[in-house]
């Protein structure tokens, strides 16, 4: 039944993000095009057009980056919390179902939005200059490469980075999606300003994470100002990701459990 709902679920968002994503291409497009031919013409009107195209292309990818938040949070209110919730609370699954379904659409849709974005801007970067894209990559140096400008540091440290930095990207997604599911369930037991407790319960829950956050960091401060060598270094580097790795998984499954209770317990739908 997940494997349904992910499908549905999917198909609901992608109907508003990705013709999103293809009008910031457009854009992106055109405001590559305009800054070429900026410099060449000399009618204020052309001159104006292609200002209002270059602005609008940045104001695009602002939204672009959040709006996927935006949806996210909207489906997830207006599915399980909403009217359609006493629909959606009623289908033969679980609790744990609906909110996957939920967090893994989100998940997906910030990451490759970002990541397109990402790539847009690179390639914009490419255009602009005139970069061959072949001759970047033939100048990145490998891994074994990189640890032999690194004394001390082997390619398997490497991997373990990148591979720590790809997780803690993951995690810190699925953490952001959860602060808003666990703050809107949480919120939503009550019967009256629903919104406003949620409003109230994510900004609580902000400042106990960044709390607790500073004072994890103020001691991991004073164990690195110790270090005495690269190579020491290097490992507490890897050490503080698998920390920070352990960190957020620890909080995501504090938020999970906190969306799951609220939507369990004495739920009032909108």
């Amino acid at each position: 039944m997940l494997s349904k709902l992910l499908k549905y679920e999917f198909r609901a968002t992608g109907r508003i993000l990705l013709p999103m994503l293809g009008a910031v291409t457009g854009l992106i497009l055109l405001a590559n095009l305009s800054v070429r031919l900026l410099d060449r013409v000399q009618s204020g009107l052309l001159v104006f057009v292609f200002g209002f195209v270059i602005v609008a292309a940045f104001i695009a990818v602002i939204l672009a980056e959040i709006m996927p938040v935006i949806v996210m949070v909207l489906r997830f209110y207006r599915n399980l919390l909403g009217s359609e919730g006493y629909l959606m609370h009623t289908l033969p699954v679980n609790v744990h179902q609906l909110v996957w379904s939920k967090l893994i659409v989100s998940l997906v849709w910030v990451l490759v939005t970002n990541l397109f974005i990402f790539l847009l801007g690179g390639l914009s970067a490419l255009f602009q200059s005139g970069t061959n894209l072949a001759e970047i990559f033939r100048g990145l140096p490998s891994l074994a490469e990189l640890a032999e400008m690194f004394p001390g540091v082997t390619a398997a440290n490497l991997t373990t980075l990148l591979v720590e930095i790809c997780v803690l990207i993951i995690l810190a997604s699925l953490v952001s999606c959860l602060h808003f599911y666990a703050a809107m369930s949480l919120g939503h037991i009550f019967s009256r300003d629903k919104i406003l407790m949620s409003v109230l319960f994510f900004i609580g829950i902000t400042i106990l994470f960044n709390v607790l956050g500073n004072l994890l960091s103020l001691a991991g401060i004073r164990h690195a100002v110790n270090l005495e060598s690269f190579e020491a270094t290097w490992r507490t580097v890897l050490t503080a990701g698998g920390w920070a790795m352990l960190g957020l998984a620890i909080r995501g499954a504090i938020l999970y459990l906190l969306t799951v209770l609220g939507l369990r317990r004495g739920l009032n739908l909108a």
